[in-house]
């Protein structure tokens, strides 16, 4: 009954698409491609870019909740409403995502499970852009699989004078429901006399679902203010300071131990300036940011917390041309330095600086091609350098396109460092100091096609030839690296460089975007194939987990006032049982939620009833670490 559901939605929504009418998505614009504005039609690359708006249409509550349901994105979710979400492109690992706010890596340093815990709120939120496939040579490491982008709506202005006259909005809403759930959130936004001010927060909160000997709490916070300023001269001002607080149960994030009833605390702290000087044929950009984490980790009651304070500095300036000439570029220059003091892993410092540069070039109307190159130094491993081509060819609604280039990624604390400061340590993941980056090379070749410049389908091919990837590998003891805290009779998974993977994939991506007298319909869905060899001797954990066959998507349906939404994931991966936990890791399942919506009012206020896991399905995204049933909320929001 639930796969005839699924194909209704999957074929439905296709040829339904087919039907309507659509406005065209090939000539969106992108600064995550190359660091610069462009549109995708000419990046050569797969991009997909979801406006801030559909955070507030969706049966979602969080970004990592919202991105499970874009086509090709894999989200591996360890509990609901945003409590910990593993971000996956293309296969691979969750560490080889990169995630930038306006620009800047926010990647945490400890561990990529961190990764998804946005300071800011959805609110805040002007647009994501999803870059799929490799981008070191322009954002540096981990943009392996990816580079997801959050854009923000006080920092997303054109390089212009803001508006005299005086502009204010305040939004606020909440939702109650399931397992004592509650959820508020607000913002205000004002702007005048050349500047704008935004502050904005959100709080979710529950006492979650029954786990074993423990209930799957949370309570999640965030607070947020930015202010952007347009100088004399061509100067333009801005700065964010921002909050993120959460306290969860973490039972089995980490572990398959049936001892492990763990709870954690996360606290983030981001900063970030932007200063712009605009000049006849660019403009002058100069980032500084600073990203603070404390992590508080108890496994059992009567065990010593873990605690990690983590500092992650960056400096950026570059110049990017904006002339209008067959070609343009940008420079620049980076300087990130990561910092851990910890009882459990130690205290560290690394360093890293970059030179990079893009280009654009035009050689004729329907042809476009683009580079890019970054040499790297680490006081770790020394200099790499990582190059990137891509190119596409345009004609009226057809585009083909073709890309090629390097990647790599660096090993985090956890990797390296993880129980290296404890006096005795008798099972669990071990790091390995001695780690060298992951190296890849990625070659794609993709076909979109858009029928009346209504509906856009995106196919990509892809191959990728990783070597070193890190993953954990079980380890016998006598073949550690280092084992002065170790017990000989131990059960020990080492972070270990897996001598090579071949990955292939397929994917197909769908979206239709339409308005009809009063009906508005928005449909995306994407399929993703991908087949793994690895040809090494031990099997990662990580690299086990992620789906080889994806389909997900969405359908976003109003008319008049009444609305309805839904967000559906259909994977299909490895099964896994642990049997220690009485635990299984299904081959497959499929997931739904669902939204309706009354408009009121000037269609700023809105009531809605929700349903995360429509059809109550047990499933799970991590060994041991179930998700709920069925969750039902109610909520409204308003705005002027």
């Amino acid at each position: 009954m639930r796969l005839r559901i699924f194909l209704f939605l999957l074929f439905g929504s296709y040829f339904f698409s087919f039907a309507q009418d659509s406005i065209p998505t090939l000539s969106t614009i992108t600064l995550t491609a190359h660091g610069s504005a462009q549109p995708v039609s000419r990046t050569g690359r797969s991009i997909w870019i979801i406006p801030g708006s559909l955070l507030r249409q969706l049966p979602v509550y969080s970004v990592d909740d919202l991105l499970r349901f874009i086509p090709g994105v894999e989200v591996q979710q360890r509990g609901p409403q945003g409590v910990q979400g593993d971000i996956l492109i293309r296969g691979g690992t969750f560490q080889q995502v990169l995630v930038l706010i306006d620009g800047v890596r926010y990647n945490d340093p400890l561990t990529g499970h961190f990764n998804a815990y946005l300071p800011i709120d959805p609110l805040e939120i002007d647009r994501i852009e999803i870059l799929k496939g490799p981008a070191s040579a322009v954002w540096g490491s981990e943009a392996v699989g990816g580079v997801i982008q959050i854009f923000t709506k006080t920092f997303s202005l054109s390089h212009k004078a803001l508006l005299s006259k005086q502009v204010s909005s305040f939004q606020t809403g909440a939702a109650t429901g399931s397992y004592s759930f509650f959820q508020a959130q607000a913002r205000g936004f004002i702007e005048k006399n050349n500047t704008r001010f935004s502050i904005s927060g959100n709080t979710r909160n529950s006492e979650g679902a029954p786990q074993r000997g423990t209930n799957g709490f949370f309570n999640l916070h965030s607070l947020q203010t930015a202010v952007q300023h347009t100088l004399k001269r061509n100067w333009i001002f801005r700065f964010r300071t921002a909050l993120d607080w959460r306290d969860f149960s973490a039972q089995n994030f980490y572990t398959t131990f049936l001892s492990d009833t763990a709870k954690e605390q996360v606290n983030t702290w981001w900063n970030h300036a932007q200063l712009i000087k605009q000049t006849k044929n660019g403009f002058w950009q100069t980032d500084v940011s600073y990203k603070y984490t404390s992590d508080r980790y108890r496994f059992r009651p009567a065990a010593l917390p873990n605690l990690n304070k983590m500092g992650l500095s960056q400096l950026q300036l570059k110049y990017q041309s904006t002339r209008q000439s067959s070609l343009e570029y940008q420079t620049g220059f980076q300087l990130v330095q990561r910092q851990i003091r910890s009882n459990d892993r130690g205290n560290h410092a690394i360093e890293q600086w970059a030179l990079f540069g893009t280009g654009q070039f035009q050689p004729s109307a329907s042809i476009f091609a683009n580079g890019g190159l970054r040499f790297i130094y680490d006081e770790l491993y020394g200099f790499v350098i990582i190059p990137q081509l891509s190119a596409s060819y345009v004609r009226s609604s057809h585009q083909w396109r073709i890309a090629a280039g390097r990647s790599f990624r660096d090993a985090d604390f956890t990797e390296r460092y993880n129980n290296y400061n404890k006096n005795l340590v008798t099972s669990g993941r071990i790091g390995n100091p001695g780690l060298s980056p992951e190296d890849a090379w990625q070659f794609e070749l993709g076909y979109d096609f858009s029928v009346y410049q209504k509906l856009n389908w995106h196919n990509s091919l892809f191959y990728r030839n990783h070597r070193g990837l890190i993953d954990w590998v079980q380890t016998p003891y006598l073949e550690m690296p280092r084992v002065v805290n170790l017990a000989p009779t131990g059960t020990y998974a080492l972070a270990k460089n897996i001598e090579a993977v071949n990955s292939i994939g397929w994917e197909s991506d769908l979206q239709f975007r339409d308005s009809i007298g009063k009906a508005r319909i928005l449909t995306q869905l994407g399929l993703l194939w991908l087949s793994n060899n690895v040809q090494s001797t031990g099997a990662g954990f990580y690299l086990n987990s992620h789906a080889r066959f994806l389909i997900n998507g969405l359908v976003d349906f109003s008319i008049r006032r009444l609305g309805f939404s839904t967000g559906f994931v259909y994977k299909k991966r490895n099964q896994q049982t642990a049997n220690a936990l009485n635990a299984t890791l299904s081959a497959d399942y499929f997931l739904l939620n669902t939204r309706i919506q009354f408009s009121f009012g000037k269609k700023e206020h809105a009531l809605y009833l929700q349903a995360d896991n429509l059809l109550n399905r047990k499933y799970s995204d991590l060994l041991g670490a179930p998700m709920p049933g069925r969750w039902l909320s109610i909520g409204a929001r308003f705005g002027r």
